[in-house]
């Protein structure tokens, strides 16, 4: 339909408008992927099969069921029980950060990086409330080292199975288990090297949006009301044993369309008479405990829910809650949780918490329902900070043979006694066995939105290459390189491409742009050893210290760090700059470029 220069420019325009999409955040990435393979299928760019072929990809699907493993063995509690003993208070900040960067690389390089950061945010929030230290001291380091410790296996991210899932499909030999070890264990060391003894300095020192954290208690707000039948209807405040309590005090009573501020404590109590407490956190909870006359509005626990976690969490940066009340979002239905408090940096809120309009940063005491760690984890909107009373139900039994079940299964397949795709499967069966979660938790752990892009994105590949793009682009590059004349100059060519391509858009779609030329350019340079040149651009694709939008763990650590665009650009422009110098290096010395 189009001559071989019309389909080019027409996929060229595409590129440039799903990178505007994705840089401007107009939609969701899955809908601009999915809007980019839909024009390529209708201009007969590409076709149906091509489009959906990423759906049977081993190594997309086994990005799946990494997701679900990780959540199931955040869930065990195996990784909680050694956190807690990971960072005792007589840590300093320099030990700190030594031992937290080992521990987390090491781990990373097995388990997917987004629930690491997720369970490790709390204790690192606790230990630096402890020690007077800001959260922006110590957060991005945290990012920072699980994108460190991803580069070490074939899964410690999900960039790399997605250039695996390019490479197969591509119909090269797939990249094994340990080829990322060797140059990842460099990148690691001098990134860990890095983030101890000189991002320090690049740091900020900012309270952000915990100012004042350790400096006074955080004063909540907190709305109870008078049930039916409650035993204090027709009490005073007095006889109620509403007055001079410790750290809390009564600020204001709701009566109908009635506020009653000051109120003294001769003030007779109604049926329905909504309660406005301000005061410490861990006063509230006692007060809910220990009066029975007092009930939470919507609480999850008129439900006969037997447990329920008390919980503090913080409003993230990029949450969709901001700007609207609790009822507009449908908060309890959609975390399974009952907000008891909000606290805004030390601001006096006023009125009914239902009708309080949600700021980024401010600060809620939930009671929490069975599933709030399955939905609070699917959305950046709730980061947990603090957990005041948690339950916990899991066998230590059961979670050790779980632990040791996915050593295995990841050592048998990393030494070729079956693939990845089946280790998986086989950990998944034995997550079945154990009767780890109900089926619908484990559904609810499935990213699909991040499946679908990745296939997708696989599409896109076909969509470069079948108009021939890819070759040219890749022509234009080979120019460059030859004048440079050597493998290596080619392999920081097509590094620093796919750096600077992830750090604008997504690491998804860097690698997505970058795998077909890179293809190309190896044809044209009759390259015949093309695996230094993948994990080249896997290595790109996980270097994404610059900005806070390349990373999901970037996004994750950035609200509740308080830190503003520039503060990656500095602490992450060397960092950035040194793993390529490594990784490139070590490449290039293994495969013998030089």
């Amino acid at each position: 339909m189009f001559t071989p220069e019309t389909q080019q420019a027409v996929v060229l325009l595409i590129i440039f408008g799903m990178m505007t999409a994705l840089f401007k955040d107009w939609a969701k990435p899955v809908l601009i992927f999915l809007a980019a393979n839909i024009i390529f299928l209708i201009l007969g760019i590409t076709s149906s099969s091509e489009m959906l072929s990423g759906l049977s990809n081993e190594q997309l699907l086994s990005i799946l069921l990494l997701l679900v493993i990780s959540d199931v063995l955040r869930k065990s509690g195996l990784l909680d029980v050694f956190f807690k003993s990971l960072f005792p208070h007589d840590l300093s900040y320099r030990n700190f950060l030594l031992r937290k960067s080992v521990v987390v690389t090491a781990i990373s390089g097995v388990v997917n990086n987004t629930p690491l950061v997720a369970i490790l945010m709390p204790y690192v929030y606790e230990w630096c409330r402890h020690k007077g230290i800001s959260p922006s001291k110590v957060m991005l380091p945290l990012s920072y080292t699980t994108l460190l410790g991803g580069t070490l296996t074939l899964v410690g991210t999900s960039t790399n199975l997605v250039v695996n899932g390019f490479v197969t499909e591509a119909g090269f030999p797939p990249l094994k288990f340990f080829d990322f070890t060797l140059p990842g264990i460099g990148v690691a060391l001098i990134g860990v090297g890095y983030i101890v003894f000189i991002m320090p300095r690049f740091l900020p020192d900012r309270k952000g949006l915990l100012e004042n954290y350790n400096q006074c208690l955080r004063e909540y707000i907190v709305e109870t009301y008078i049930a039916e039948n409650s035993p204090l209807v027709d009490k005073t405040i007095e006889q109620a044993g509403l007055r001079n309590l410790k750290g809390l005090y009564l600020a204001e009573i709701i009566r109908g369309e009635e506020l009653l501020p000051a109120v003294g404590p001769t003030e007779k109590l109604k049926e329905g008479d909504i309660l406005i407490f301000a005061g410490e956190t861990a006063t509230i909870v006692d007060l809910l405990q220990l009066n029975p006359g007092l009930s939470l509005p919507g609480s999850i626990m008129k439900e006969g829910k037997e447990k329920a976690n008390v919980v503090e969490c913080i409003i993230s940066a990029q949450s969709a809650l901001i700007g609207k009340t609790f009822r507009e979002s449908n908060f309890r239905a959609l975390f399974d949780a009952s907000v008891v408090a909000v606290s805004r940096n030390g601001e006096r809120l006023r009125g009914k918490l239902g009708d309080l309009v949600l700021q980024q940063g401010d600060l809620l005491l939930l009671m929490t329902g069975h599933d709030f760690d399955d939905r609070s984890n699917a959305s950046n909107d709730l980061f947990v900070i603090n957990r005041l009373k948690d339950i916990t139900n899991f066998s230590p039994m059961k979670s050790a043979l779980l632990g040791v079940g996915i050593a295995a299964a990841f050592i048998l397949s990393a030494f070729g006694m079956f693939t990845l795709f089946k280790g998986l499967l086989l950990i998944m069966c034995l997550i079945a066995l154990l009767n780890f979660g109900r089926y619908n938790e484990l559904k609810a752990s499935l990213d699909l939105d991040l499946f679908f892009v990745l296939a997708l994105a696989l599409g896109f590949a076909k969509a470069m290459h079948n108009s021939g793009l890819d070759a040219t682009i890749a022509a234009l590059i080979k120019e460059s390189a030859l004048e440079l004349d050597h493998p290596v100059a080619l392999l920081f060519i097509v590094y620093l491409a796919t750096n600077v391509l992830s750090m604008l858009v997504s690491n998804k779609a860097g690698v997505a742009i970058m795998f077909p030329v890179t293809v190309s350019l190896l044809k044209l340079m009759a390259i015949s050893e093309p695996a230094p040149y993948f994990l080249a651009i896997a290595f790109a694709g996980s270097a994404e210290f610059m900005t806070p939008y390349g990373y999901q763990t970037n996004l994750m650590v950035y609200g509740p760090g308080g830190y503003r665009f520039r503060d990656y650009l500095r602490a992450g422009w060397v960092l950035s700059l040194m793993c390529m110098l490594v990784s490139v290096s070590i490449l290039a010395s293994v495969y013998r470029l030089w």
